[in-house]
């Protein structure tokens, strides 16, 4: 196989770039989610002034894209190094992270964009308070919640749970999902890993901060509509990805393709 060669490019229409910059200065902790087809989508993340909640969009497909904020009702406490995801091309999902107190969050909130008036709707959430894990979508209406560094009575420490949830349900509840395979419930506990669902509903984890490990190169795939979620780790041919320390990898699929990015990532955990 050929390695492909990629080159990042700076968005800008008639040289006006300044339309594309963030709107506000969110320089860490926030989440970028796609929405509806051409949408990008911010959510809160750390700036100058503090721990933000705000909701700015970006539609890719404008004549002249242009960051908006969303005016909504009922936001979520300000927060930084949560997790975000998309449902159904129109509705954003934001879980977890750390408040300005430093106190860890563990609650779940949805938000349709596609209202002309935006309220934000809190969903109960069962699982610990934590932040640096991964939210995906699959099946259409399911959550997949998976890792982070979790609070465990006066400790904070990696972990590998793995929660699902059913948004299309009348009355969502998070549960905990019992699997198997690799080395007995799943991947080793982790944060700052990436998680990506494939169309046919399948699972991938890839990299992150284990405890006493640099980055880890494994690929692990699960199932969660399994009778029995099995973990399994893909053993990919070609060269392999040396493992390092402090990386936040960014792992994008596209049709026939994988495509890996490691970026700079936190350290101190």
């Amino acid at each position: 196989m050929t390695p492909l060669c990629l080159t990042w490019r700076l968005q800008s229409q008639n040289g006006a770039l300044s339309r594309f910059l963030p709107p506000r200065l969110a320089a860490r902790g926030h989440t970028l989610s796609w929405l509806n087809g051409s949408w990008l989508v911010v959510f809160g993340g750390c700036g100058q002034q503090g721990l933000l909640n705000d909701v700015f969009v970006l539609d890719l497909d404008a004549q002249h894209p242009t960051w908006r904020e969303v005016a909504s009702d009922s936001p979520p406490l300000p927060r930084s190094w949560h997790s975000s995801c998309t449902l159904d091309g129109s509705k954003l999902v934001v879980s977890g992270g750390c408040a300005e107190s430093g106190v860890l969050l563990s609650d779940t909130f949805l938000l349709d964009l596609t209202k002309e008036k935006p309220s934000w709707k809190e969903i109960p959430t069962s699982w610990s308070s934590r932040l640096g894990h991964t939210l995906s979508v699959y099946g259409k209406t399911k959550l997949f919640m998976f890792g982070g560094l979790a609070k465990s009575g006066s400790l904070r420490l990696r972990s590998s749970d793995a929660y699902t949830l059913d948004v299309g349900e009348d009355n969502p509840q998070w549960r905990q999902l019992a699997t198997t395979g690799f080395p007995s419930v799943g991947p080793p506990p982790r944060l700052d890993h990436v998680t990506v669902s494939l169309p046919c509903g399948r699972i991938i984890i890839f990299g992150g901060s284990i405890a006493g490990l640099h980055s880890p190169a494994e690929l692990f795939l699960l199932d969660p509509a399994e009778e029995k979620p099995t973990w399994r780790i893909l053993n990919v041919p070609g060269s392999r990805r040396s493992s390092r320390g402090d990386t936040a990898p960014v792992l994008l699929v596209a049709p026939g393709s994988w495509f890996l990015v490691d970026t700079p990532g936190r350290s101190g955990f």
